[in-house]
């Protein structure tokens, strides 16, 4: 019987799962896309959505505008996907931050409500860096009804199951109440897309989005906890009307400083 060494075996294996080397057509097309994704993202991250066209894209992208239009339905359609791809970076971190709970169940429900909190910071801090674009992808995000366009939805999924898995990690250690993960979820994101709009809307400073956001996020979580009736109504009491501050923040503020 022939032996093969486990090396020679992998080797194997390896290889029959190596993807097909690309045609030059095919290369070609996907060398056309990365340099019209970076295109768009070079001049709309420099000058805003509104005062950049397809033509300028086309010429940064060495293509012509038939060929960005043969990919990319419209302007806005390029936007959201380019866009969309910081969006999946900000999931990708908070996917790996919070796969450090994998395995721990605690019945602290500050803990699960700190994680929430967590990521949406990250998407708060992506929004103080490009407020304008942040507003943009917001507001046009549910308005393209192509293939291109709505391929964001697919960052939108994968964001609810990473918050809708801490939410049921919670109400598995008994530390939230027994509500619907996907309401609660709906409800966090719904807060986030109105302080965006909200923020734009008022003028209010991109800077302190993350805390006012925080603030109302943990407004509606903490009352989700199950605590004894001291504890809870104490808790309550933390979110002060008008602070920006969340509890979580300080109660850890309180127990650095001994107060």
């Amino acid at each position: 019987m022939l032996l093969i060494h486990e090396s020679e075996r992998k080797f194997r294996v390896a290889a029959k799962l190596a993807p097909e080397p690309l045609g030059l057509r095919e290369r070609k097309k996907h060398d056309s896309l990365a340099r019209m994704r970076a295109a768009a993202r070079a001049l709309m991250w420099d000058r805003g959505y509104d005062d950049v066209t397809t033509k300028e894209i086309a010429a940064h992208a060495d293509v012509g505008e038939a060929t960005l239009f043969r990919y990319f339905p419209s302007k806005l359609d390029l936007f959201l996907v380019v866009y969309g791809e910081e969006f999946e970076k900000v999931i990708d971190a908070c996917s790996k931050n919070d796969a450090k709970y994998d395995g721990i169940k605690t019945a602290d429900a500050n803990e699960y409500v700190t994680r929430i909190l967590a990521s949406y910071r990250r998407f708060a801090e992506l929004y103080v860096l490009y407020p304008d674009l942040a507003y943009t992808f917001v507001k046009e995000s549910f308005g393209s009804h192509s293939d291109v366009g709505q391929s964001g939805l697919a960052h939108a999924d994968r964001w609810f199951e990473l918050l809708e898995a801490i939410v049921r990690q919670a109400q598995s250690a008994r530390a939230f109440a027994p509500v619907d993960p996907a309401t609660v979820v709906q409800n966090c994101h719904a807060l986030y897309v109105h302080e965006v709009l909200r923020s734009h809307a008022r003028g209010l400073p991109s800077a302190d989005m993350p805390e006012r956001l925080l603030h109302r996020l943990e407004a509606l979580l903490c009352p989700l906890q199950i605590l004894p009736k001291n504890q809870w109504l104490k808790q309550l009491a933390t979110i002060q009307p008008g602070s920006t501050e969340p509890s979580t923040r300080r109660h850890a503020r309180r127990t650095a400083t001994g107060r």
